[in-house]
């Protein structure tokens, strides 16, 4: 997992290669104008890192399942609005509460035996849930206003050092 800054900073140099790529050209498009749903990188390969520009209302944790990847990552950008996102490591040891989805690469957990860490994601920031990380985002907070978020998919090959 990492968090950081959708606006480079002096650290935007540590990130894998791949994340300053994909914020240098987020960066530089209107995103409030941008249209709900998928959009593709020009310089990446769209079977391996697209985006999603989503709108919805949140709701209570309670509502949602832990889910997990196994090749893609998930690089959450809030851009109106906020909202709660928790994360736990997958010790491989958690049970599914259904089959995986392949097509999705997804895997829903059971919510027993899962320790959530809980963040407050706000505009400006970044968060990227690798395939190791268990999370759950779209979670009600004390604030009732709509999230419009950009969710980036990047396979895990794209993140490895070269």
């Amino acid at each position: 997992m990492l968090v950081g800054n959708t606006q480079p900073t002096s650290i935007t140099q540590s990130y894998p290669v791949v994340i300053q790529n994909v914020l240098d050209y987020l960066n530089s498009l209107d995103q409030a104008s941008l249209a709900l749903g998928r959009h593709e990188f020009p310089h990446l390969d769209s079977n391996k890192a697209w985006f999603v520009v989503l709108e919805y209302d949140k709701q209570p944790v309670e509502n949602f399942k832990p889910e997990v990847h196994k090749y893609y990552a998930d690089l959450q950008i809030v851009l109106e609005g906020n909202e709660t996102m928790a994360w736990s490591i997958d010790t491989g040891e958690h049970e599914a509460s259904e089959p995986y989805l392949e097509q999705r690469d997804l895997q829903f957990y059971k919510n027993e035996g899962i320790t959530l860490n809980f963040i407050h994601a706000t505009p400006n920031q970044f968060y990227l849930f690798t395939p190791n990380i268990v999370h759950i985002t779209n979670i009600q907070n004390d604030d009732t206003q709509p999230v419009r978020k950009l969710v980036v998919k990047i396979h895990h090959e794209l993140l490895e050092a070269k």
